[in-house]
């Protein structure tokens, strides 16, 4: 009865989207077009989980050896509304924690400017007021925003769940039909197994491009050492862990502390959850129910950034708590080389070039 009933409100919820997009796609509705800044969207169809905010930080940096960047976002969750540039007082809580991972991972760069906006063409605005100089917008998850056209659609998709082989929610995890990224211009199979065969490869290339005839490109997770969360030094990882996590998918990071040989016991909370006070009691009273005496607390980058500096942060300080830098790798190592010139060539491509009448 529960299959039903999802099958049903998947179909219904498909129904407002289509409408949506049916008109944006016959200019019922408008959408702005820009000469000035270049827009580069990077988004998914799911609801998360496909490593958006690594690639974004990859984009933002590799750009930023030769132009002024931004990183505009919404700020999904944060506790405030309206334009915010992140600076050094900004904290996850008034800028939503993805904004901030990307503000601390970029935050020596001054060709790198972050701000969220709920109103992505007041946040451009804002954003070229403040900063003239600035080239290109990276518009963080905005494949959904038909408002503004974008130079480069930037799709991603992971390698062990792609597009293809989901349903729209709440059926599965899809916020669009998979016939949605025929707008992509370049895909992304991101946490791809960092050993994928030439011959995997092409046969997911070919299933893709039945969907969107795009340029498709793929990415692993590049971990790097433990860093102790207070010192913000590396640390040798203990033999047993907790992991906290409280994003939509947690499974890489698992599967690679495994794999690595740790004895793991996981406690998942739902993406972007700001934690309480009663789940850092759950927490301490998790780590001190483990046996082995050489263990920790591990978490990941964005999760760290809901641990620190909240009114309950002083009942954690006592404990190691660890989390493990990540990174994009491509496959193979010089796909970085094309995915780059394919963007620029679309970016700077005469017929893209829009109009901001």
């Amino acid at each position: 009865m529960l299959s039903i009933w999802l099958h049903l409100l998947s179909w219904l919820y498909g129904l407002v989207v289509g409408l949506r997009n049916f008109l944006y796609d016959k200019k019922i509705k408008t959408s702005r077009c820009y000469i000035k800044p270049l827009l580069v969207n990077i988004g998914n169809l799911s609801a998360g989980g496909t490593g958006k905010t690594p690639f974004v930080i990859y984009l933002a940096q590799l750009f930023a050896e030769q132009k002024v960047v931004a990183v505009l976002s919404r700020g999904y969750k944060r506790k405030s509304s309206g334009f915010r540039l992140l600076n050094a007082h900004t904290t996850a809580a008034t800028a939503g924690d993805e904004p901030w991972l990307i503000y601390q991972k970029t935050r020596q760069n001054f060709n790198i400017v972050v701000a969220v906006c709920e109103n992505r063409i007041q946040g451009i605005a804002h954003i070229t007021s403040y900063r003239p100089d600035v080239e290109i917008v990276l518009l963080d998850d905005a494949f959904q925003c038909r408002s503004i056209i974008p130079h480069v659609n930037i799709l991603l998709t992971t390698f062990h769940r792609p597009f293809f082989t989901d349903h729209l929610l709440p059926l599965g995890r899809l916020r669009e039909p998979q016939a949605a990224s025929k707008r992509a211009d370049i895909i992304i199979v991101t946490k791809c197994p960092s050993n994928l065969t030439k011959k995997n490869m092409t046969e997911l290339q070919g299933t893709l491009q039945t969907y969107a005839p795009s340029a498709i490109f793929f990415t692993y997770i590049r971990y790097h050492k433990a860093v102790n969360i207070w010192s913000h030094q590396p640390v040798k990882v203990p033999s047993t862990l907790l992991l906290v996590t409280a994003i939509a998918d947690p499974w890489p990071l698992y599967s690679h502390l495994k794999r690595a040989g740790y004895n793991v016991l996981h406690l998942a909370f739902p993406d972007h959850h700001w934690f309480k006070y009663k789940d850092i009691v759950h927490i301490i009273n998790r780590f001190h129910a483990l046996q082995d005496v050489n263990k920790a607390i591990i978490t990941t980058e964005k999760d760290r950034a809901r641990l620190i500096n909240q009114p309950w942060t002083g009942l954690l300080t006592a404990f190691p708590i660890l989390y493990i830098p990540m990174e994009v790798g491509f496959l193979p190592s010089n796909g970085h080389k094309e995915c780059i010139t394919q963007i620029d060539t679309l970016l700077y491509k005469p017929d893209r070039r829009g109009s901001n009448e």
